[in-house]
């Protein structure tokens, strides 16, 4: 590219890209792309393009020594190529095959373009659907060749333009500077004007056409600062040729430069005029010799005292982390351990002590272990590694499961200078992981028990009560005419319904063993559909006639239906457990009150009793996992604490909420709010009044 670089006014691309947008017409092409070989770099550059964006052209860049090459093939050889399918060519690398595709090249022709003398200059890229025929890439490859003659006659321009008046004008100026010396010269006139330097006292004092404005102003100020020091060193009584000290600016760096200058006076014979031949001699390394070697002193100690900080620091860390720290050497001998370490490992102390000892004997067997497990774990591959080991403690004898975590220390160069390893003492953890295995082995235990469990039950409970509805419908047909056999009979009756009354409440302890169960394991499902929930109220008041007693039970419905969507079953377990617990915890003929509502947007059924209540500070635990309330006549009451539990579970997940308001002495009020059911309900006709007292 040096045949370009020379000439401002030459520029490849104002050649190359006529000639591709033609060549891209010509052949019913939707792409192209023109790609400059940069010899500096070494690499095919992509300058302009057709039909591509610009960012993409900026990206494309090969290097000519990737491979697989196409495009380095195509301008090393001069002759053009044909690629069928860019996705399925071999000839690609694959981030020349990605940018392909990308760019939405499909059947491609690569064509060289070379200048004279075969120097290489670049490859064009055209692209269509349909693939390039032979006579088709000779055709644009003698297009492309045409190229050659306008790069040659821009050549013989530029080096017409090279011969020009500035050449005489350096000539001139090479016979005036002395340019044998590394040290900068410069000539000055009277007037302390610089009209000559040489190559040295250019970079210093001469301003280049495409110079940054930042050198242009470095320039600047050294020609200022030299002729200034020149005009003050006039003034001074000592010799001319004495040597003196400036400071100028480096353009390129921008630090500063100090320069030894000695001055002879000098004149040009051609016109008398008087002037100044200068030599500077930069010194600044040597100046800064002294200055670099007291600060040199300076950091190491600051170094030292840093290292020690740290040092100290590391100590510190090590002596107050919890978990055993050993780093070890290159030949896996310990280096360092913290006290944590020591206690396992033994001090220096212990290891003076007799081998009969029983603390030694025990620490050298932690050592052993240890020094076997490391050498173990470094032939694994990575920097990384870990494992398990069991350990003794010196002092308790226990036995230690210890979690291992070790890493090589390396330095600058990548080498392995070190290893270090992390012990953590994983016996409580193992413990826990145990605990929790028996913790899941329990909930299976009772999730299968409780199944197994219901269907006897069940059973008892069913034959139970039909015994009893077949006991008084043959009392009822035929009372006994004994006194004594009807109170036999009598008696009968009222163990059957204790034998019911019991089965009913262990067949609802079961279930709520086994919902509990199901809500653990995350297997409680629903079948959700519209209920009603006034009507669900009134169906669970009476099914709870075996246990209300004699507790007025009063239902106030909404006027209107409250319909949500939810599990039937599921809601009318816990409005039973609502309305049981009020009954339990209620004195005797105390009525219990369970009102439907809409409010809000949500659907409200709140459960109320004048019962012996709950205290403020157990509110907050009710709705807990075996929870039962402190009070004495909580305690008389049969109950495990589930009910409340499986409720808040069951409405949570029906995505409602439920709270519980309580005092002392003065009954409980539990409110559940579901989401109202947005969709069509049928729902059978209702009775106009919006308040029943059921008295069961």
């Amino acid at each position: 590219m040096d045949l370009f670089e020379r000439s401002s006014r030459f520029s490849l691309t104002e050649t190359l890209v006529p000639m591709l947008d033609d060549v891209a017409r010509a052949f019913g092409c939707d792409r192209g792309l023109i790609a400059v070989y940069d010899r500096a770099r070494h690499t095919l550059r992509g300058t302009s393009g057709y039909g591509l964006a610009p960012a993409l052209v900026d990206s494309f860049e090969i290097r000519m020594d990737d491979q697989p090459a196409a495009f380095q093939k195509a301008l090393e050889a001069g002759e053009p190529m044909r690629v069928d399918d860019v996705v399925r060519d071999q000839r690609f690398s694959e981030p020349t095959k990605l940018l392909l595709i990308e760019s939405g090249f499909q059947r491609i022709a690569l064509v060289p373009v070379t200048g004279p003398e075969s120097q290489p200059i670049g490859v064009v890229a055209l692209s269509r659907r349909t693939p390039f025929t032979l006579a088709e890439l000779r055709a644009i490859s003698a297009v492309t060749n045409r190229a050659r003659e306008v790069i040659v006659q821009a050549r013989d321009a530029a080096e017409a333009r090279d011969t020009s008046s500035a050449a005489a004008v350096e000539m001139e100026w090479m016979r005036s500077a002395i340019n044998v010396v590394d040290d900068a010269v410069v000539v000055t006139d009277d007037q302390n004007e610089i009209v000559l330097r040489n190559t040295r006292a250019e970079v210093l004092f001469r301003v280049h056409d495409d110079d940054s404005e930042g050198r242009r102003h470095a320039v600047w100020m050294n020609n200022f600062l030299f002729t200034a020091a020149l005009s003050s060193w006039k003034l001074e009584p000592a010799a001319p040729s004495a040597a003196r000290e400036v400071t100028l600016v480096d353009p390129i760096e921008g630090a500063e430069i100090v320069f030894e200058v000695i001055a002879r006076p000098a004149m040009n014979y051609r016109d008398g005029t008087l002037g100044t031949v200068s030599l500077l001699k930069d010194i600044t390394q040597l100046r800064h010799v002294t200055e670099e070697l007291v600060q040199g002193q300076e950091q190491l100690g600051t170094m030292v005292e840093t290292i020690r900080v740290e040092r100290d620091r590391l100590e510190l860390i090590l002596r107050n982390a919890p978990n055993p720290i050993v780093v070890l050497g290159p030949g896996e001998e310990p280096i360092t351990m913290n006290p944590a370490a020591r206690r396992l490992f033994g001090a220096e102390e212990q290891r003076t002590a007799p081998v009969s000892d029983r603390k030694r004997q025990i620490v050298l067997a932690n050592e052993t272990r240890f020094t076997s497990f490391v050498s173990q774990l470094r032939l694994e591959p990575g920097h990384g590694k870990a494992g398990e080991l069991a350990l003794t403690d010196p002092v308790t004898e226990a036995g230690l499961e210890m979690a291992v975590t070790a890493g090589e220390i390396r330095d600058d160069l990548g080498a392995v200078v070190g290893f270090v390893a992390v012990l953590q003492d994983i016996g409580g953890l193992r413990e826990l992981e145990r605990l929790q295995e028996q913790d899941e082995l329990k909930s299976q235990f009772l999730s299968i028990a409780s199944h197994e469990l219901r269907t006897p039950i069940t059973s008892v409970s069913g034959f139970a009560q039909l015994a009893l509805r077949r006991l008084r419908a043959r009392l009822d047909e035929a009372p006994p005419a004994e006194p004594a056999w009807a109170a036999e009979m009598e008696r009968l009756l009222r163990q059957l319904g204790v034998i019911f009354e019991q089965s009913t409440r262990l067949g609802r302890l079961v279930r709520e063993l086994l919902d509990v169960s199901r809500i653990q394991a995350g297997r409680l499902a629903f079948e959700l559909q519209p209920v009603d929930l006034g009507e669900l109220a009134r169906s669970v008041v009476e099914q709870m006639e075996m246990v209300a007693g004699d507790h007025p039970l009063v239902v106030n419905v909404h006027e209107t239906p409250v319909v949500i969507e939810g599990d039937r079953d599921h809601l009318e377990q816990v409005l039973a457990n609502l309305v049981d617990n009020a009954i339990k915890y209620s004195p005797a003929g105390r009525p219990i009150q369970i009102r439907v509502s809409e409010q809000a947007g949500e659907a409200r059924c709140d459960v109320l009793d004048d019962g012996i209540g709950i205290a403020r500070s157990q509110l907050d635990h009710v709705f807990e996992l075996f929870f039962r309330s402190g009070g004495d006549d909580s305690s008389r009451t049969p109950g495990l604490g589930l009910g409340l539990y499986i409720a808040r579970e069951i409405v949570e997940r029906h995505g409602g909420r439920i709270w519980l308001e309580s005092e002392i002495g003065e009954g409980t009020a539990v409110h559940v709010a579901l989401p109202v059911w947005s969709g069509d309900a049928t729902e059978p006709a209702r009775p106009a009044a919006s308040a029943e007292k059921v008295r069961l």
